[in-house]
């Protein structure tokens, strides 16, 4: 079919990405981050430990910025180490709407939290963007990722930027703020999630509008931070929504030139659910042009303004529904074109969900654990891109399994826990 060459000669097949190779390629660079050396992985320490107990019965306010969205809620742990959430509120994140500057992003965030101020001492602040994290538990912003328009933030200390907006508005006091990624938030949660079970090491994703991974690491590895215990072990962000080694294609190339980071987070562009539904409108109009379908599908296409990864959801799930966009496609082009249609956008899921697996089992193959089957390192995943699009989380594990075996067998168990982000914010806040 013309439609399958388009696919490869794109490098947009899932076939493309070797999974024998793919994950030396990802350990090394994960190897050159933590020695500070040239690497398109941050491999950010946190300071985060994992082995510290949860206290029962504080409160602190916590906040779970996850990209377009914003979180504000009081959460603590009961007796039993059950969440309690109050007050939950939802808000846009500054700079989605409309670009803002500095003062202005940080009195946003300030007003979101006011109606909190003085029920805990602690904030635990969920910065779901790249951040160099510092030992004093803040965190200095690197660059927002997710279409994100906020000026002057760049290089700006969030969490005290946040608490001199907060003293400007009259909060009482000056409470602690520690700044944590959503894929750290993400592995304390599951860390607490399942008492009673062993695990030999954690794993933390987010798959949803972004894509992260953060896992443990031993001091001793991370050479590019002097002072550490070598003895000891901390959570490192690996923002690897940033990897760069993989070898990506014309039209990966020309639909990142559209977005607003045109060059950056690459990686993030082929998963995440901030760019999957417009990549694959983007390449499907790229097949029609290049006469894998035709004439009338082409029109068609052109006539389609957006796609978001919802729609590309609804279409995976129910191709013949005119009510979503490419539906609408669909019901006015021949048989042949709608299921090259379809190819196209099956195919950028497929590969999606291998670049993932891939990540995935490098960074378990990096924590050295797993070996032993009774003992799994434990997954924790966020995000709906991961858990609702169509066959997404399946194919994840069968990529996972495939290569996670003969000699490189580990055990492994993928998980989820409801709010992480703001469960695991509340954590850091409470242990730290």
């Amino acid at each position: 079919m013309a439609v399958d060459a388009f696919l490869r000669r794109n490098r947009l097949d899932p076939g493309r990405t070797d999974l024998a190779a793919a994950p030396t390629m990802f350990l090394r660079e994960l190897a050159l981050g933590l020695e500070g050396k040239p690497s398109s992985l941050p491999m950010i320490p946190t300071y985060i430990e994992t082995a510290l107990e949860v206290p029962r019965g504080q409160k602190v306010i916590a906040l779970d910025a996850g990209g377009t969205n914003l979180r504000v809620a009081l959460v603590g742990f009961d007796e039993k180490g059950a969440p309690v959430v109050e007050g939950l509120a939802r808000h846009r994140m500054p700079g989605v709407n409309q670009a803002i500057g500095r003062d202005e992003f940080f009195r946003a965030l300030a007003s979101y939290v006011l109606p909190f101020a003085g029920r805990a001492e602690r904030i635990g602040f969920c910065f779901s963007y790249p951040a160099e994290i510092l030992p004093q538990k803040d965190g200095r912003l690197i660059q927002f990722t997710k279409e994100i328009k906020a000026t002057g933030v760049e290089g700006e200390l969030i969490g005290a930027g946040l608490a001199g907006a907060l003293s400007e508005a009259g909060a009482p006091g000056r409470p602690r703020i520690v700044l944590i990624n959503d894929t750290v938030t993400t592995l304390l949660a599951g860390r607490n999630a399942i008492p009673g079970r062993r695990f030999d090491s954690f794993v933390g994703v987010v798959c949803g509008t972004g894509f992260n991974v953060a896992y443990v690491e031993s001091n001793a590895l991370i050479r590019k931070t002097a002072g550490l215990d070598p003895a000891g072990y901390q959570v490192v962000n690996t923002e690897s929504g940033s990897y760069a080694r993989d070898i990506l294609g014309p039209v990966d190339n020309a639909f990142d030139a559209t977005t607003a980071n045109p060059g950056r987070y690459r990686h993030e562009k082929t998963i995440s659910g901030a760019y999957l539904g417009a990549l694959a409108l983007f390449a499907a109009q790229r097949a029609a042009r290049d006469g894998a379908l035709g004439p009338g599908a082409a029109a068609a296409l052109r006539a389609v303004a957006a796609l978001s990864t919802r729609d590309l959801n609804d279409f995976l799930l129910a191709p013949d529904d005119p009510r979503h966009p490419l539906g609408g496609v669909c019901a006015g082009i021949p048989a042949a074109d709608a299921v090259a249609l379809y190819a196209v956008c099956d195919s950028l899921v497929e590969r999606a969900a291998a670049h993932v697996a891939v990540n995935l089992a490098a960074v378990v193959l990096k924590t050295g654990k797993g070996v032993d089957p009774r003992y799994p390192v434990c997954i924790t995943v966020d995000g709906t891109t991961f858990w609702q699009l169509r066959s997404f989380r399946s194919r994840v594990e069968s990529f996972l399994r495939g290569i996670l075996s003969g000699r490189r067998a580990r055990a492994w168990e993928i998980t989820g826990v409801d709010d992480a982000p703001l469960l695991g914010a509340a954590i850091a806040a409470l242990t730290n």
